[in-house]
């Protein structure tokens, strides 16, 4: 049996929030994003998240849903945020979203392998210049 998630999905740690929003709210940060090589950019499989701190939205990140395997997709965080734990906290807030939808593929397109080699992905290959794809299974 597939466990359910309660949506909007809202995820609190400390002072870390990741909530559910519609991709309007997203659209703000796609042109920061676009500057530094990160795609927010809509697709009907999308699911969309703000990622707060001290209810101050301060970036944003996305999963794309397929049939059968997950995307961790547009993670963007304003730069005085980072190096802080947040990008860990969003990671693995996703990886527990993905897992209670009842996927067991993740892949990746990254410009940071090393961190997701670090959590356990396996990265195969740099697509383009600088951005490299990374798989992990959920149920190993």
């Amino acid at each position: 049996m597939v466990p359910t998630i309660k949506r909007p999905i809202n995820i609190t740690e400390g002072r870390f929030n990741l909530r559910e929003v519609s991709f309007e709210i997203v659209k703000r940060f796609a042109s920061k994003g676009a500057k530094e090589r990160v795609s927010i950019s809509n697709t009907q499989n999308t699911l969309w998240f703000a990622v707060s701190y001290r209810n101050n939205i301060i970036g944003v990140c996305g999963l794309y849903l397929a049939k059968n395997k997950c995307r961790i997709k547009g993670d963007y965080l304003l730069p005085e945020y980072r190096g802080k734990g947040i990008g860990e906290f969003i990671t693995i807030s996703r990886m527990s979203i993905i897992k209670s939808l009842g996927y067991a593929n993740i892949e990746v397109l990254t410009l940071h392998p090393q961190y997701y080699a670090k959590i356990g992905f396996n990265i195969h290959k740099e697509t383009r210049k600088g951005i490299w794809y990374g798989t992990k299974r959920l149920d190993e």
